[in-house]
């Protein structure tokens, strides 16, 4: 998959929330109850097999994943968000993936998609920001901001996230049951 980076100038505007989803998110509360959860599930047309906590927020319902618990998290989901299978994430999180051209015309917005990859625990507090890809079987350390891609099998940590330690390979117990 192609790194694509999207921007939304002011003139063009950024495309509009769902209203409805936004004051439930704005609310927090609301995602205790069944009905509540379902219909945000719904509006995660692309997700399937989630779970999340209240504090859980999504700008556009952009995120791809499958079989993943996503905490509380909070997506900036102006670009793709693609998360593999197994992925968990703790608490208070935040997953940004657009910036501003701070330094040229700060009302123009980019976006650059994140990949996460399968069996991926993300730990409390991290920041992830736009256009990083993180391997598979990567543990990301609590309070660590990833700037930049991280490879699989690798215990990452700090501002800005650095490898700490590399992970031995998942041992496959199915195998061994044969």
């Amino acid at each position: 998959m192609l790194k694509k980076k999207i921007s939304y100038t002011k003139a063009q505007g950024i495309p509009p929330k769902n209203r409805l989803i936004m004051a439930i998110f704005l609310l927090k509360f609301p995602l205790v109850f069944p009905p509540i959860k379902w219909l945000v599930k719904k509006y995660l047309r692309h997700c399937h097999n989630i779970g999340f906590y209240p504090g859980f927020t999504c700008l556009y319902g952009n995120i791809h994943a499958r079989n993943v618990f996503l905490g509380n998290t909070v997506f900036f989901d102006y670009a793709p968000i693609y998360i593999g299978e197994k992925t968990m994430f703790s608490y208070d999180n935040m997953v940004i993936t657009s910036s501003h051209q701070y330094e040229k015309d700060f009302t123009v917005t980019e976006a650059e998609p994140i990949y996460i990859g399968k069996n991926v625990w993300i730990s409390t507090r991290c920041i992830i920001l736009g256009g990083v890809r993180i391997g598979d079987n990567a543990v990301i350390g609590s309070g660590s901001v990833v700037t930049h891609d991280i490879p699989a099998n690798c215990l990452v940590a700090g501002n800005p996230a650095k490898i700490i330690k590399r992970l031995a390979k998942k041992y496959n117990a199915a195998k061994k049951l044969r």
